[in-house]
């Protein structure tokens, strides 16, 4: 159980300023017209958060936050209190590095995660979670993985205005199909709502780690199985072959010792006779190596080859599409894909209007000239490819020449031992010597192959032993995890209960006109059974939401909301100022049911002038009000 409070908000730059009186836990309401920087307020602390803003850009074309895009050398600090420890945040305009100060400590992390540079890979979101006891969430969604972060956590943190009420969720703001999916949306509320305990989550990454060790090991174990296929490999029986071979080798030095040394003829031609039978043995065990080498070489050039090969047929098939794509114009981003009438594109947009953000942005057509850009990089990968081919080529011809002249030397050898043995005149003892030599070689190389087959086996057994330990791992982790998805099941439905109790006694009380009200299986309320209801209601069934959400967590320490919740209240949403005064005196229904203490939650209010209930009064904490009094959130310095 983790809390966050703002203490004070603050805003310098070259040309403007503002610094916000000190916020307190409880309510703190901002109130001001249209225009004069409530909604400021609130993006002030979203952006010094970490919080992704557009209307902070460079390239943002709203003239309402011109005075803070034209500004420079502009920052904003944020003083926190985070489980009673104070801290200070700081982060430039259109900077994306925090800088945090704690006592007498200072240091830095980055807002997104590709931009780290550390062995430790932390970004901000990751410390801050660790200070609010959140455990960090990577989701895996198809060739994707999508880590968690406070941005996210936001969006049931922050009731903003921009989001149309019936979405619930704050929308993100690189919005496209991966930031706002379901899978992540539902993550988002169990991670706030403790539903998925931290436990569960670790086993849970622990059981996808696991996962990928066996998946490691297995193909390990098929990439031997496959380049040492038709071996036999069975240790025992290689053992015995080598303790039966070794023995016969020492048998037949044996027997050759004895012909030697009984031999009395033997001459200086007899020992140039042993001398060329050991030098025949020992280039015909170099050319055994040499032939184990060059195999091992051809199968990793094979394998290559292949993939060599499906790289020049994705080749193929880019530039056929370059092809078609130029003479039927397939890929036109001028060109509605539904209807095919013209469109107007808007630079750095997509066809739907969304604004394209680098660093969530994933294409699936392009055209002809990323896909030119895309036929480069496959030819670059080629190239890379056709290197790691001429040098295992290289190698091979190396091996070849070098088998060819062992061969070339052993067959002369022979021969020449041969043409000395004819020409010797000794007794008959040579015959026998020579007989033995032949053998002592032919057990050598059985030998050498055993022993290679020894080795190879010893590998394999490894590999399965590997294979097993992990794989036995996981089978355990696994039953783990599935008992504690029956105890998280249990568990959960205990909160999911009081929350459909909380809502219901909320929504019904509220200006929706509302009789019944709970949350379906994606978290989504649910409202008489999904009746029409008037635009208007969309407001009090998404602002109670958010105080159910907060009642929960002042209710359960497992609920991992950091008891702070920001509404900035809709301008425009089609509800009459009486209406919006009743819903919002509902937050106070929703601490009360839980009896709330003032010091262990923050609510942070803004409002428009006279948009407040009348309790609410002693609330207020700052005033703008551009119409009648010329007071923006920002001053001129």
């Amino acid at each position: 159980m983790g809390s966050l409070v703002i203490k004070r908000v603050k805003y310098d730059g070259d040309l403007y300023t503002y610094e916000s009186p000190e916020l307190s836990s409880g309510i703190n309401i901002i109130i001001g017209d249209n225009g004069s920087g409530k909604s400021t307020f609130t993006y002030f602390i979203e952006y010094c958060l970490g919080g992704h803003l557009k209307y902070f850009n460079q390239d943002n074309e709203t003239e309402k936050y011109l005075e803070i895009i034209k500004d420079t050398n502009n920052f904003l600090e944020l003083d926190i209190i985070i489980n009673s420890e104070k801290y200070s945040l700081k982060r430039f305009i259109n900077g994306n590095i925090i800088h945090i100060n704690y006592k007498e400590e200072y240091f830095s992390l980055p807002v997104y995660r590709q931009q780290t540079d550390t062995i430790s890979n932390e970004i901000f979101s990751d410390w801050l979670f660790d200070k609010l006891s959140i455990v960090k969430q990577e989701l895996n969604l198809g060739t994707k993985s999508w880590k968690l972060n406070i941005n996210d956590l936001l969006r049931l943190i922050i009731y903003d205005q921009d989001t149309i009420s019936k979405k619930i969720f704050k929308e993100p703001t690189n919005l496209n199909f991966v930031t706002d999916s379901l899978i992540i949306r539902k993550t988002i509320f169990e991670v706030l709502l403790g539903i998925s305990s931290d436990e569960y989550f670790r086993k849970f990454e622990e059981l996808k780690q696991m996962s990928v060790f066996r998946d490691k090991e297995q193909l390990k174990l098929d990439n031997f199985n496959e380049k040492f296929s038709g071996i036999e490999l069975e240790l025992p029986k290689i053992i015995e072959n080598l303790e039966q071979l070794n023995s016969k080798l020492e048998a037949r030095y044996n027997q050759r010792d004895i012909f030697i040394s009984s031999n009395k003829k033997v001459d200086e031609k007899t020992n140039v006779i042993s001398s060329m039978q050991e030098q025949i043995i020992q280039h015909e065990l170099l050319l055994s190596n040499t032939n184990s080498e060059l195999r091992s070489n051809q199968i990793e050039y094979s394998k290559i080859l292949t993939y060599f090969q499906s790289q020049t047929n994705e080749i193929n098939e880019v530039e056929k599409i370059i092809f078609t794509n130029e003479k039927l114009n397939l890929f036109s981003f001028k060109l509605c894909p539904f209807c095919m009438n013209e469109h107007l594109s808007k630079e750095n947009h997509c066809l739907c209007g969304s604004e394209i953000i680098d660093k969530d942005y994933e294409k699936f057509i392009y055209t002809s000239k990323e896909y030119e850009n895309i036929l480069k990089h496959k030819k670059k990968s080629l190239e890379t490819i056709q290197i790691a081919l001429d040098s295992y080529s290289s190698e091979i011809a190396k091996a070849e020449t070098k088998k060819e002249k062992l061969e070339i030397e052993v067959k002369e050898d022979t021969d020449k031992l041969k043409a000395l043995i004819n020409s010797t005149d000794v007794n008959s003892n040579n015959e026998a010597i020579d007989h033995l030599h032949n053998e002592i070689l032919a057990l050598m190389k059985s030998i050498e192959s055993e022993n290679y087959r020894k080795t190879i086996s010893i590998e394999r057994d490894q590999l399965l032993l590997n294979y097993k330990k992990i794989s036995d791992r996981y089978k355990s982790v696994k039953i783990e995890f599935d008992a504690l998805q029956r105890k998280f099941d249990k568990e959960n439905k205990s909160i999911i209960e009081d929350f459909n109790i909380i809502y219901k006694g909320l929504i019904t009380q509220s200006s929706a006109d509302v009789s019944k009200a709970e949350i379906n299986e994606d978290y989504m309320p649910i409202v008489d059974d999904g009746i029409y209801k008037n635009k208007s209601a969309g407001v009090p069934i998404r602002l109670v939401y958010y105080y159910t959400i907060l009642a929960l967590a002042l209710k359960y320490d497992t609920v991992k909301h950091p008891r702070l919740l920001i509404i900035d209240t809709p301008e425009d949403s089609g509800i009459d100022d009486d209406n919006l005064k009743k819903d919002l005196v509902l937050l106070e229904e929703a601490l009360n049911v839980v009896e709330a203490k003032k010091d262990s939650y923050q609510v942070i209010l803004t409002t428009g002038l006279e948009k407040y209930p009348e309790q609410f009064k002693n609330f207020i904490v700052d005033k703008f009000n551009k119409k009648d009094e010329g007071r923006f959130i920002l001053k001129h310095k």
